[in-house]
């Protein structure tokens, strides 16, 4: 048996026609790598204050930049890079609503109890606006949304080739408890600098 290389799935470049907003040359400013690595980041996590720490500037600076008349690309690369993260949130919210999120208990800095709580209205929210076909009264439904979902579903697997990407394997440290961290002040974390 010959193993071919898994490709992988090619997404959507969001950044594919993004024209970076001109500004004034500053080391500290909106520089078009700076912007790239901020939609970037939004595209991958979905969230602007994320976004914002990996690009080292405050929300506010970026609200700022979209709000900017002359920074319409920004603006609809935003918009691009949050539909972009939507598959990925749809999968943690999925994961969230199945297996629940980590609950700490903390008592005097000191972690005394864990435990995961799923969430049966999170699931059955996700069901019903992400698959609303499948929730329709039987006599709407002309035919099943999962006929033939097994057969696509065989053939997807049946067509898995090997791939040169190295899987990281689970640590024990990856289940370790993290103690809670300090709430960042907004105030303190502008960027006043424009």
């Amino acid at each position: 048996m010959e193993h071919q290389p898994i490709q992988p799935a090619a997404e959507p470049d969001p950044l594919a026609d993004y024209t970076p907003v001109v500004l004034r040359a500053r080391h500290n400013g909106w520089t078009a790598d700076r912007q790239r690595a901020f939609l970037t980041a939004l595209s991958e996590t979905g969230s602007i204050s994320d976004a914002c720490k990996v690009t080292g500037v405050s929300p506010r600076s970026a609200y700022r930049l979209r709000a900017r008349p002359d920074a319409l690309s920004f603006a609809d690369a935003w918009d691009e890079a949050l539909l972009v993260s939507v598959s990925r949130l749809a999968s943690l919210a999925f994961e969230r609503a199945t297996r629940g999120a980590i609950r700490e208990l903390w008592k005097d800095g000191v972690l005394i109890a864990e435990s995961r709580q799923p969430s049966d209205k999170l699931l059955m929210f996700l069901l019903t606006h992400l698959r609303a076909e499948w929730f329709k009264p039987k006599t709407a439904m002309s035919s099943s949304p999962a006929a033939g979902a097994e057969r696509r579903y065989a053939k997807a697997v049946a067509n898995l080739t090997d791939s040169d990407e190295p899987a990281d394997p689970l640590l024990l440290r990856d289940y370790e408890a993290q103690p809670p961290q300090e709430p960042i002040d907004p105030i303190d974390d502008m960027d006043e600098d424009w």
